[in-house]
């Protein structure tokens, strides 16, 4: 049976973004903040897209007209999906719609933190989780040279070029990033994987190099236990949080403790945002049973959000090294300072869910710069070389 979506009632979270392809298949829209949308809210709903801070449960559907929901980010725990299946509602995530701004994130944590130049060194990279973001990641860390190990005891197809190993041994390298999706089932429940005993661990650890340790989670707060990171912001680990154990509330002094904190943003570029609704529009189309909208690619996309300028730039190779230059340029791109300051000063009294909501919301998104354009002056093949491994696109003058 077909449906016809822009016959429907829809609410829509109002930091989603109306792409073309969302908008050619809309109907009768309400916009709402994600904290509003409430089962009243939804009384008369056919269709509901939200983002990750609205809960969608037995609580909020039960009772509803509500057929289809999708949240425009790549995670779902957010979701009940036993209770949404139960009750007969088709829904949809976008998986991967954010990958690239996340990993563009780590990235430019590493430079921020100084620690950029030591992996391409050598420095041994541990991620946990090899799902769409962890993998992106792991590929550009090996294409950059650097070592890189993971663990992902879910993944069946393990990707070439990256060591497997189990936990404990991920948790003791210098450098660790958290991607694992967030789930409660199974053997391999990753909600407090990290916890405080593995914190510990990770302590301990530190006593057999030199060089201390980085640990960035740009994935999910709860993947780690509120006891694993007090232990860990009171130890020499140098701690980066997107994300964070009991988001959005943070305690002040518990903040006043972490080297980076940023509002869960590390997945808000603009085309990650834009990714999102297309994604969705997509997943609509499909449970309707019509048309796909066509989703333009490059010069054709009108950006549902105003967008700087495409990255560009002129590089003189005289004299430049390379890694420094790739370190240089991950600093110029990073939002870590800027959104540090920011969230701080919001958070003098503790970061509330409102204050958290409005940090987000606020937040200048920045345009994506992997597969942009570079051009290097004087051609040098070792800086070539770099910006490829960066992930950008070279021209030469």
């Amino acid at each position: 049976m077909t449906i016809a979506p822009d016959q429907l009632k829809w609410v829509i979270d109002d930091v989603i973004p109306h792409t073309a392809a969302l908008r050619a298949l809309m109907g009768d829209v309400s916009i709402l903040a994600g904290r509003d949308i409430t089962a009243s809210a939804i009384a008369d709903a056919d269709i509901l897209l939200v983002r990750s801070i609205t809960p969608v449960d037995e609580q909020l559907l039960s009772g509803s007209p509500v057929q289809f929901v999708g949240t425009a980010t790549a995670g779902i725990d957010h979701f009940d999906v036993e209770a949404i299946e139960r009750l007969g509602v088709a829904w949809s995530a976008a998986p991967g719609s954010n990958a690239v701004s996340v990993v563009e994130y780590v990235l430019c944590a590493l430079a921020t933190s100084g620690w950029f130049e030591r992996v391409v060194s050598g420095c041994p990279v541990g991620l946990i989780g090899l799902g769409q973001v962890g993998e992106r990641l792991a590929r550009r860390l090996t294409q950059l040279g650097c070592q890189v190990l993971a663990y992902d005891p879910l993944l069946v197809d393990w990707p070439s070029g990256i060591r497997r190993a189990e936990l404990d041994e991920v948790i003791r390298q210098p450098v660790i990033s958290l991607h694992a999706s967030l789930h409660d089932q199974g053997a391999y429940a990753s909600r407090g994987m990290l916890d405080a005993d593995r914190a510990e661990q990770m302590i301990a650890a530190l006593s057999e190099r030199d060089d201390g340790g980085l640990l960035i989670n740009a994935g999910r707060g709860d993947l780690m236990t509120l006891e694993a990171l007090t232990r860990l912001v009171d130890s020499p680990w140098v701690v980066i949080l997107d994300t964070w154990p009991g988001e959005p509330s943070l305690d002040t002094d518990l903040l006043s403790r972490c080297d980076w904190v940023t509002p869960h943003i590390a997945g808000h570029s603009l085309k990650a945002r834009e990714n999102g609704s297309d994604l969705l529009a997509l997943a609509i189309a499909r449970w309707a049973g019509v048309e796909a909208p066509a989703l333009p690619e490059g010069a054709d996309r009108k950006p549902a959000i105003s967008r700087p300028s495409a990255f560009k730039a002129k590089l003189d190779a005289n004299d430049v090294d390379a890694t420094a230059w790739m370190s240089q340029f991950l600093c110029q791109q990073s939002i870590l300072p800027r959104e540090d300051v920011r969230l701080r000063a919001t958070a003098k009294a503790g970061l509330t869910s409102v204050e958290f909501d409005q940090l987000r919301k606020s937040y200048q998104q920045p345009a994506e710069w992997t597969g942009e354009s570079v051009t290097i002056i004087d051609g040098s093949s070792g800086l070539r070389a770099a910006s490829e491994r960066l992930g950008l696109k070279v021209a030469s003058e």
